[in-house]
C-alpha cells in the first residue's frame, strides 16, 4: 500500500509499525500519513486547514461519552445485547477507526476488530499501542479489545472466531443535495473508495455469529439486505438493524 509519508520525527516504533504493513511513500498522494513524536495522523493534503485525523482512545471525547454512558440509555449496548452480567463476545467486522468498539469494551464486552485495509489497520494499532499503556485505561484494555489485521470476507478462515455477535458498520450510502459528510468520511471514502461487498458481508456474519448480527445504518438508508430483520433499534441519527444467525 501507498501513501504520502510524512516523517515529523524518529520513532522506532511507528516506524517498525508502518514497515509491518508494508506501507511504502508515495510523493504524488493525495492522503498523507504523519509520523509524529508518539502518534500516527491521516491527512488530506488537499485540504490543507483541516486537522488530522488519528485512533485516540484516550481523548477528552471518548472519555465523555464512557463516563456519561448509562448501559440502559446506551443504544448500542441494547443493540448488542448487554444485559445484566451479560456480556457477548463482539466481533467488529468493520473496525474502521475503533469508536464503537473502544464503547463496548468499555461497557464490558471483549471485542476483535477487523480490518483489512492496511494504513487505518496501522492506525488503529498505533492507537491500541499507546492506549495500553496509558495508566487509567490500559489495564481493562488490554484484556477486553484487539485488532486482527484481515479482510473480515475470510473470517470463516479463522478457526478461534466464534463470537456471540458480530458488529456491521459499512459505509454510508451518498445522498445527494446534502452538504459534505464529515472529515473522517471523507478522507475514509478517499482512501477505500466505494464500499461493495458490505451484502455479502452480513451473509458470512450470519454463518459464524452464535447470537446475533447487529448492522448500523443512518436512518435514512435503505436496510442492507432483503432479509428479514428481527427488530430494529432506533437513534436520533441511525438505527441499529439485528439479524439472527443461519
Amino acid at each position: 500500500m501507498k501513501i504520502h509519508l510524512l516523517f515529523k520525527f524518529h520513532n522506532q516504533r511507528l516506524y517498525d509499525l508502518i514497515n509491518s504493513f508494508d506501507i511504502k511513500h508515495d510523493e504524488n498522494s493525495s492522503i498523507s500519513l504523519i509520523i509524529n513524536s508518539n502518534s500516527l495522523e491521516l491527512y488530506n493534503r488537499q485540504y490543507p486547514k483541516q486537522k488530522p485525523i488519528k485512533v485516540d482512545f484516550t481523548s477528552n471525547k471518548n472519555n465523555y461519552r464512557c463516563y456519561s454512558v448509562r448501559k440502559k440509555n446506551e443504544i448500542l449496548s441494547k443493540a448488542v445485547g448487554i444485559k445484566n452480567s451479560y456480556y457477548p463476545f463482539v466481533l467488529d467486522a468493520t473496525a474502521g477507526l475503533g469508536n464503537d468498539a473502544f464503547i463496548l469494551s468499555f461497557l464490558g464486552c471483549k471485542v476483535v476488530m477487523i480490518e483489512r485495509h492496511p494504513i487505518i489497520a496501522a492506525l488503529l494499532k498505533d492507537g491500541l499501542q499507546r492506549a495500553y499503556e496509558d495508566k487509567k485505561i490500559g489495564n481493562w484494555l488490554k484484556k477486553r479489545l484487539h485488532l486482527i489485521f484481515n479482510d473480515s470476507c475470510d473470517m470463516l478462515k479463522i478457526p478461534f472466531l466464534k463470537p456471540d455477535v458480530i458488529y456491521l458498520d459499512p459505509m454510508y450510502p451518498i445522498r445527494k443535495k446534502m452538504s459534505l459528510p464529515k472529515k473522517n468520511m471523507q478522507i475514509f471514502r478517499k482512501l477505500i473508495g466505494q464500499d461493495y461487498d458490505s451484502k455479502n458481508l452480513l451473509k458470512i456474519s450470519r454463518k459464524l455469529a452464535k447470537k446475533r448480527i447487529v448492522v448500523k445504518r443512518p436512518c435514512y438508508a435503505k436496510p442492507l439486505s432483503k432479509d428479514k430483520i428481527n427488530f430494529v433499534i432506533m437513534g436520533k441519527k441511525h438505527r441499529f438493524d439485528i439479524y439472527s444467525p443461519l
